[in-house]
């Protein structure tokens, strides 16, 4: 699950034993300042949210192989709300933007 909480981007990541049973649930919080790029790749039926780090630590944090970004599947059902997601980010990042300038 993902979602925009205290102007984080939360990332709930799941893992599963043996793929099968939730076994824990990791919190992730990203600013959306550490964001170098964020995009939506439509698929037929999975869309895939596309998360560009400007550090690589980032990558470290979440769980599994990220060549230079975090790619997350979206069921295709889901894709009003991964629009509306990618625009609150947007809006969280040109926010942060204006307030760093500003400061």
């Amino acid at each position: 699950m993902v979602l925009v909480d205290d102007e984080f981007l939360v990332v709930h990541l799941t893992n599963k034993l043996l793929g099968l049973v939730d076994e824990d649930t990791d919190v992730i919080k990203i600013e959306p300042g550490a964001i170098q790029d964020i995009r939506i790749q439509r698929r037929p039926f999975k869309d895939r949210l596309i998360i560009t780090p400007k550090k690589h630590e980032l990558l470290d944090i979440i769980p599994g192989k990220h060549a230079n970004d975090v790619r997350l599947r979206i069921w295709k059902t889901q894709r009003q709300n991964l629009d509306l997601l990618l625009l609150e980010v947007l809006a969280l990042q040109k926010s942060a933007k204006r307030e760093a300038s500003a400061g």
